[in-house]
């Protein structure tokens, strides 16, 4: 259990090549053998940090705001119990201007989990969360966002998202216990979306053999590579077709390729003796394809009760695109007691400090007339310094 290794990693950013620039950041670690009961864990929201993985910002902007990252109820119910919150920090580079990750419960705003007016890159640190979001629960709804002023940008230009310094980034994230297996949150883009079916329309089409149903099972059976293609590049796989018979009842290199694709075939324990039939296979197949497509918010053929992706997307959590909620607006603030609405306030008489003291520059002093007056100066004084 935990980690074998520590990698710090420090990023500087010098695009003028200046020499005679030192650095004195450290890290100081603390190792022992007597484990505390409860990890901790850092809960992030990247919403944009990688190049490609959100649209370029528009230039000329006073206010532009990235893609919310939404984490669903059904995602957070997958906690093992309430999060506390120790800390939250935001993060973003030059252009930005301010972020929040707000909490929605029982479809009731608790607010940001930190109040932040103006986002500042060189003063970025982590600060105690606000009282109402201390602790979140399985079931809460979070939304991470953050706004940035691209004035400095020609209209004509664009800003793009990746993690160098001239570059923009969106990314929030909070220090909590327990420590969670799920805590690194990611938007995607709908390219995305070939990470579970190369072609998502076959989601909602014929196929040309009933006994499939849908095209997406017909694909999977007849040619796994071109139905996951995304997949199949990523694993190195540049070989001849092959169809789903030949994945779950072969051996060597099918069984590679099953160990990287997870429930991909039936689990009736057919695969380990090579002994799957046609009609199992057919009807898993559409098993398959009916939880891949669910993935997309989409339902399957001969179901056309939603035929296109959810419109926003979530890497970590089990229904990856969905809807964007409407979230609530926040909780007014109710007033608690009796005090008056108004109260005046008032100064025993009034202060001139013109005639109240004048100097005695012959003999290089002040003198002064009335002793409101001096506290008054005094206090001034202090402010000043």
């Amino acid at each position: 259990e935990g980690h074998r290794f520590l990698l710090l990693q420090i990023h500087y950013y010098n695009p003028n090549m200046k020499t005679g620039v030192y650095d004195s950041s450290g890290l100081r670690a603390y190792l022992t053998k007597n484990l505390r009961p409860t990890d901790a864990g850092i809960m992030s929201f990247a919403a944009g940090v990688r190049t490609g993985q959100h649209p370029p910002l528009p230039g000329g902007k006073k206010d532009v705001a990235m893609e919310t990252l939404y984490v669903e109820p059904d995602c957070t119910m997958g906690w093992s119990e309430p999060l506390h919150v120790i800390s939250v920090q935001h993060h973003s580079h030059f252009l930005g201007r301010h972020q929040e990750i707000i909490v929605e419960r029982d479809g009731v705003n608790l607010g940001s989990m930190r109040k932040e007016f103006i986002f500042d890159y060189n003063h970025q640190g982590g600060v105690e969360p606000n009282n109402a979001v201390r602790t979140i629960l399985p079931g809460d709804r979070l939304a991470a966002s953050c706004h940035f002023d691209t004035t400095s940008v020609p209209e004509n230009s664009t800003v793009q998202i990746g993690e160098e310094s001239n570059r923009e980034m969106c990314f929030p994230t909070f220090l909590y216990y327990p420590k969670q297996e799920i805590e690194k949150f990611a938007y995607v883009p709908i390219e995305f979306s070939t990470r579970y079916i190369t072609n998502y329309d076959w989601c909602s089409q014929p196929s040309s053999d009933e006994k499939f149903e849908s095209q997406c099972a017909e694909r999977l059976y007849n040619d796994v590579p071109g139905f996951l293609k995304f997949r199949s590049d990523s694993l190195g796989y540049d070989g001849p077709s092959f169809g789903y018979p030949a994945l779950c009842n072969g051996g060597g290199l099918s069984a590679g390729i099953r160990s990287n694709l997870p429930g991909v075939c039936p689990d009736s324990g057919c695969v380990e003796t090579q002994s799957c039939s046609k009609e199992e296979l057919q009807k898993w197949a559409k098993g398959v394809c009916k939880l891949n497509c669910g993935k997309l918010g989409l339902t399957l053929y001969p179901d056309l009760a939603r035929t296109e992706p959810g419109n926003t997307a979530n890497s970590a959590c089990l229904n990856t695109f969905f809807d964007a909620p409407t979230l609530a607006e926040p909780v007014a603030c109710q007033a608690k007691g009796n005090l008056p609405q108004r109260i005046e306030l008032g100064l025993p008489q009034r202060v001139d400090f013109a005639s109240d003291f004048h100097t005695d520059l012959d003999n290089g002093g002040v003198s002064f007339t009335n002793p409101f007056a001096i506290a008054a100066l005094g206090l001034f004084g202090i402010l000043v310094i």
